[in-house]
């Protein structure tokens, strides 16, 4: 009897809990989606055709054609200074001049050794000839001889390393040194640069990697300059840089009135294609997925999640390829909070022309 009051008291309860629930529910209340819903006030454009300029605009620095930092090989005391700061300098021209009269010392002496060691290995030829001597005794003299000749190589490379010359012609920059100066093989004696022609270093964006290869043109400006310059793409990394996604490029440029210098600031305009009419929305109507990406438009008062092809992407804008048409609403603002189907109420920033 008593099992059978508490499944009926169960049963009692139950009931009591379903109707509250069901209380709760309020049958007048519009659900997401509903015609009944209040639209939220949002912008939009209207999708027109403009024309695409064609071209990708980033920023690089001017470089030097060859540079180097002039350093010796050993330590020692300069000498001689042979070049002029700021003026032009030839390749292999003598630049500084360390002290080397031990070394020319060092020379003298050998030079004297060998020619004694010639004439020697000279009449002990013609003793092996008539047999006087035997021919081990000519072999020791002929070897002492050409050891004789190895120090003297060694010894003139040593003096070879105290005359400093330029490696390529171009134009010395300002000097560290002094005469009279001693000298390690770290300290810089000044740099040489070849300003003629240049080269201008940019990175690309990883989309554009494949628009820019070696021969295409580039047009930029330095401070300084009114009139734009151009250069031409001679090499890019063969690889994209994981942490900015970016291809490294290098273009050429001639410099012919040398008024461009090394490490200059540089505005770049890359074309990467013909310019054409392309339907372009802001960047912050787009909104990125694992399927390519999508926009909301706006059809009939309701939101419409539409997926999308894109193509080329300036700073503010994006060329939407595929999924969009002339006159559509896309709408660009509150896009986070929009659902498909969502009553919205659209101002429109673009008004038609």
């Amino acid at each position: 009897m008593i099992k059978f009051l508490n499944i009926v008291a169960f049963l009692v309860l139950s009931s009591l809990i379903a109707c509250k629930d069901v209380e709760k529910k309020d049958p007048g209340q519009p659900s997401a989606g509903s015609k009944d819903q209040k639209p939220i006030t949002l912008e939009g454009i209207i999708v027109r055709e403009v024309v695409s300029s064609g071209s990708v605009n980033t920023t690089g620095t001017v470089m030097a054609d060859e540079e180097v930092e002039i350093k010796s090989e050993v330590s020692g005391k300069i000498t001689r200074i042979y070049f002029a700061e700021g003026k032009s300098v030839s390749k292999g021209q003598l630049l500084i001049q360390l002290n080397d009269d031990d070394l020319v010392a060092q020379m003298k002496k050998l030079e004297v050794e060998i020619k004694l060691g010639e004439e020697k290995e000279k009449r002990q030829k013609q003793l092996l000839v008539s047999s006087a001597i035997s021919k081990e005794e000519y072999e020791n003299t002929f070897t002492a001889l050409q050891l004789l000749k190895a120090n003297a190589n060694i010894l003139q490379t040593e003096i070879d390393k105290t005359r400093i010359t330029a490696p390529f012609s171009g134009t010395a920059g300002l000097k560290n040194v002094s005469t009279g100066a001693f000298i390690t093989s770290s300290t810089v004696i000044a740099t040489i640069q070849k300003t003629q022609p240049l080269k201008l270093e940019f990175s690309v964006p990883e989309k554009y990697n494949n628009l820019v290869h070696t021969g295409s043109k580039v047009d930029f400006t330095v401070a300084g300059i009114s009139s734009k310059l151009e250069a031409t793409v001679y090499a890019k990394d063969p690889k994209i840089d994981a942490v900015t996604r970016t291809s490294k490029v290098r273009a050429t440029f001639p410099n012919p009135s040398g008024k461009v210098f090394p490490g200059s600031f540089a505005d770049i305009n890359i074309q990467v294609g013909e310019k054409t009419k392309a339907k372009m929305i802001p960047t912050v109507a787009y909104i990125p997925d694992l399927s390519g990406g999508r926009v909301f438009l706006c059809k009939n008062g309701e939101a419409v999640s539409t997926s999308v092809v894109t193509g080329n992407r300036t700073e503010k804008e994006i060329q939407i390829v595929e999924g969009i048409s002339v006159g559509d609403t896309v709408l660009t603002t509150g896009i986070l909070q929009l659902k498909p189907k969502m009553p919205v109420k659209v101002n429109i920033i673009n008004p038609a022309l």
